[in-house]
This record gives C-alpha cells, structure tokens and sequence, in this order.
C-alpha cells in the first residue's frame, strides 16, 4: 500500500494515546485525540517513507482516535477505517436514552484504563490513599458484580481511581446528551473516506450508524461517495461467529475484513471508488449476507403494531387496556444479553441474542406478542416503541426489547432500548414515551412470533433509576422508592411497536 497507516495503539512499545502505558502527558479520554492525530499525521507525512498520503484504522478506542483526527480535517488523511466504535462519545458511547451505560464504563475503568493509570500516580499519592485504590481496584476486578452494585455509583475513591468517572456518572449530562451533536458536524465536512465497520450487537452500533450517515450525507450522488458500510452480527470484544447463545453460520466471522479494508484503502488512495456496494449487512435469521445501495435499505417501510391487550396486532385496539407492575430499584431486571459490554471484553459472548425465559417470568416485565407468521418477516432497520405510560414515580426507565417467539415457546431477545423519563410536573400521566430499541437486520421465520417485551430496568447494562429523583450516581439505598408502572392502550393512547420491513423474496 503506498501510504503510511496509522493506529493509536494500546501496548507497550506500540503508539499510544496521550498519558496511556509509554506516552507522556495525562489520560483525558477523548480530549486530545483530534489534535494529537492531526499532529501526528504531520509528523508522518515529513517521513521518507511516506507518499504524503494517510490512512488510518482500528476498533473500539482505536476507532474513535481515528474520528476525532477526521474531524480535524488535516491535509494528508485520506481515509480511516473505524470499527465497533462511535461518532459521538456521549450519547451512544456513556449515556443512551437518558441512562447511563453502567456495566460497560466500570468494565472499562476496571479492566482497561485505571490500572495503568493507578500504575504512573501510585507514586505520586499519600500512602493511605495509595493503598485504598489499589485495594479498590483489586476488588473490583475480582468481583465486577460486586461493583456495580457498589452505592453511591459515584464515590470519592471511584473519582480518584478514575477522574473522569465523574463526568460519566452525572444524571445531567445524560440528559443532554442525545441534543450534543459533539463532532459530527465538523465530520460531516471533513474529507476522509470511511470505511465503517459495525455490529449488530455491539454497544457502539447506534454510534456507528451515525458516522456512517454522517460520511454519506457529504454527497448527494450516490455515485461519488466513497464511503462504504458493513454490518456484521458482531459485539464488543467478541467478533465471530458465536453471538450470545447462537452460532450464526460460518460466514458471520470477521474473516476477510483485512482484505476488504486493504482494497477499500488502495482505491481510495489510486483515487476511484472502492470495489463493492456502498453497504453490505449481514441478516440474522437466515444468517446470510445482503448488499444495499444506500443506508438505510432503500425499499424498507414502516409496519406498526399496536399494543392490545397482550398481544400484537396489525388493526388499532378498539377498547382500552392497562398493564401494570411494580418496580423496584433494590431488585432490578438482570440484563440478559443484547448489547452489552457483558461481563467484559474477554467474555463478550454474553451478549447479543440471548433465551428470556428467566427475565419473562418476572412480576416486573410485561410482554406483547403476535399471532404466528403466515410467511418469513424481513426486518432490517431501527426499531421503535411509542409507549403511553403512566407512573407515580418522579422519574422512571421504560425498558423495551424484541424478541423472536418460536415455534416451540422459547423468546429471544433480538434487539433492546432504554429511555430515562422525568414524569411531567403534576400528575402521573398518561404520557408519551418514545424507545429506541435500535437497529437490527433479522429474519423473523414462518411460523414463529413477534413478542415486545417491557420493564422499567435493565441492570447492570444501565444504572438503575432510584425513582426518587435524586441523581442515580448519588443515590444510596436509602433513596430507592417502589412505584407503580402502566402502560396504555386503545383508541386514545396506540401504543405502538413500529418495524423497519423489507417486503421481497426471502430465504425462509
């Protein structure tokens, strides 16, 4: 490849980020990423061995470092590869919905970012404090579980093992967060190609799909993008063709990926398109790959089914119906698959599409499920509940998950979403919440059924609501209140799950 590659590496002896293992200066995630990359691209394209032109590529961190430099837009930086990674490191990254993504940030305190941190300040701190983080830390790697039950979510120790916890565990800034478009406007005039490199179950899709969209809005004909997505089955730390309790078939590895990214590089850098269709996604299901002209698939459309009683249905409910349980923050809903950063990189197989069975026989989950199909259902695209609820707390989490009901009764969980809602100033409700459960290409098979599947929790995925309107990084047991949960429907209050469907001949 004519070009000089670059990847911000975290290992000893490999280039790192600014205050990481080896690199001088402090750890700030994602603060100095941009300008540092611009930097260091400067530096390479003065080096005899490069050509003046500039690619980069990675997963994860590694991914978001390449972002940051694309959004400095620097001369020489002609494209980046990003993979399992985001656009925005708030919304989509720390927070979704309103919630914090509790399980995945202290994992990655925890298993990543503070013990080499801890390692270069053990020095420089008061013998006490020394040897109370470094018990701290030592107990949360032996027991994650034990940690994220940990209250107050944000102490002073956590805050000194890991500073910047106290930006992540912060109620308001979660709030916010979905409004701060972060960088994605200076993305959206940047000029680096993109090869974008998600997964279906990975925690950063949501995030992935953005920068994607983002790359491809740069262009109005379709014909002068260079941009190019892949959708994979794939989680965090877990790329393969395992996913959660399923074998997807020996076409869903990563496999491959290499070549593609090297081809994607060599025609952009020769200045022509990259060989392929501008997205190629992989479908559940059927566990076959698909090509698409565009994101979102051109032909899809949306399909509502209305909330009836307990079921699902095509026709408007004509009379009302309530559901209702109780929610308790000190015994919240475990989360079971989906995705999730579960129980950590090493064991990312916990997440994605995982049995119910165990979460459905729970008082404090509600279900909704379908007639049987009368032919396979091609849903690929972004799921959403329209929910109208009711609660007699001041603040409540409306969880929503969709799962394939088969033949034989077992529900699976295929996609989820959180949303984190203030109840409005006097009264309970009735009032609209809107999930985002998220995206998703899956084949639905004759024969079986659609089930929603709704809680107010998903711990410890997400931080747990106390309900109380006290901050969920302040509360102590003492400020956990039980509440009451409705959801509504009929001719006044369609509550509603909508569908991305794609109508065309599918392998069933």
């Amino acid at each position: 490849m004519p070009a000089a590659q670059v990847s911000a590496g975290g290992a000893r002896g490999i280039p790192a980020a600014r205050g990481r293992f080896a690199s001088e200066g402090v750890f700030e995630p994602f603060l100095h990423e941009g300008r540092d990359g611009a930097d260091t691209i400067a530096w390479l394209r003065r080096q005899d061995f490069c050509n003046g032109k500039v690619g980069m590529f990675g997963a994860s961190y590694v991914g978001a470092t390449q972002v940051l430099a694309a959004a400095e837009n620097p001369p020489g930086l002609e494209a980046i590869s990003p993979q399992l990674t985001t656009a925005r490191h708030g919304e989509s990254w720390t927070w979704r919905g309103g919630a914090t993504e509790l399980g995945f940030l202290l994992l990655w305190i925890i298993e990543a970012l503070a013990p080499p941190d801890l390692e270069r300040r053990l020095a420089a701190l008061p013998d006490d404090q020394a040897k109370r983080l470094s018990a701290l830390m030592k107990a949360l790697q032996r027991d994650p579980e034990a940690g994220f039950a940990r209250l107050p979510v944000l102490e002073a120790d956590l805050a000194a093992l890991a500073p910047y916890a106290a930006q992540w565990f912060d109620e308001d800034r979660a709030v916010v967060a979905a409004a701060d478009l972060e960088h994605l406007e200076a993305l959206g005039k940047s000029r680096p190609a993109m090869l974008v490199i998600a997964g279906w179950n990975d925690l950063f899709l949501e995030g992935s799909l953005e920068l994607f969209q983002t790359a491809r809005g740069r262009h109005e004909d379709a014909g002068q993008v260079k941009d190019r997505l892949i959708i994979g089955p794939w989680s965090h730390g877990n790329p393969k063709d395992w996913q959660g309790a399923f074998w997807h078939g020996p076409k869903a590895s990563t496999a491959g990926l290499s070549d593609v990214q090297l081809d994607f590089f060599e025609a952009v850098f020769s200045g022509v398109a990259p060989p392929g269709p501008m997205v190629r996604y992989f479908r559940s299901g059927s566990n076959s790959w698909h090509d698409a002209p565009d994101w979102p698939v051109p032909e899809t459309v949306q399909r509502c089914l209305y909330l009836d009683g307990d079921g699902l249905s095509e026709s408007p409910p004509t009379q009302d119906f309530r559901r209702e349980w109780i929610s308790d923050p000190a015994s919240p809903v475990p989360t079971t698959g989906g995705a999730t950063f579960l129980p950590g990189l090493l064991l990312g197989r916990n997440s994605g599409p995982m049995p119910q069975g165990v979460v459905e026989a729970r008082s404090d989950v509600v279900t909704f499920t379908s007639e049987p199909l009368d032919k396979a259902l091609d849903v690929t695209g972004r799921v959403e509940a329209r929910l109208f609820v009711t609660s007699d707390a001041i603040s409540a989490d409306w969880t929503a998950r969709l799962c394939e009901v088969t033949p034989d009764g077992q529900s699976i969980g295929i996609v989820d979403g959180i949303a984190r809602r203030k109840t409005p100033a006097g009264g309970h409700g009735p009032f609209e919440v809107r999930v985002t459960l998220g995206h998703l290409s899956h084949l639905f098979a004759k024969g079986g059924r659609l089930r929603l599947q709704v809680a107010s929790s998903n711990f410890p995925r997400f931080d747990r609501n106390p309900q109380s309107g006290i901050a969920p990084e302040k509360a102590t047991a003492a400020d956990f209140i039980i509440a009451r949960q409705t959801i509504l429907g009929g001719p006044a209050t369609p509550s509603t799950l909508i569908l991305p469907v794609i109508y065309r001949t599918v392998l069933e």
